[in-house]
């Protein structure tokens, strides 16, 4: 199994990996948090994946309490705003994009 850690990309790199993700040109992982949320929330992977390559960064780059680099991208998708949350992982394989959480608003 190869290690995973956190990784700083620059704000340039953040919106651009985030819509390469979405485009489905990066790699792209959803949290079993995330997968419930957009369960009870009604809310489709397609939404999430235009919400990437579409949307803007609502909540600026950040490290969290886990030592992990973040940021949220928001797009208005059907009339109603979509918020995703992003943190950007490293391995052995490259960067990823982890979608942690996703909600309206």
């Amino acid at each position: 199994m190869s290690k995973i850690s956190c990784i700083k990309p620059t704000d340039r790199q953040a919106i651009e990996w985030v819509k390469e993700a979405g485009s489905q040109k990066r790699r792209l992982v959803f949290t079993d948090h995330a997968e419930l949320r957009m369960k009870e929330r009604r809310i489709g992977r397609r939404q999430v994946l235009q919400t990437l390559q579409n949307g803007h960064i609502s909540e600026p780059l950040h490290q969290d309490i886990r030592g992990d680099w973040r940021c949220n991208v928001s797009w208005f998708y059907a009339g109603v705003r979509l918020t995703v949350g992003v943190v950007f992982k490293l391995s052995d394989k490259g960067e990823w994009v982890v979608i942690a959480t996703v909600f309206e608003g």
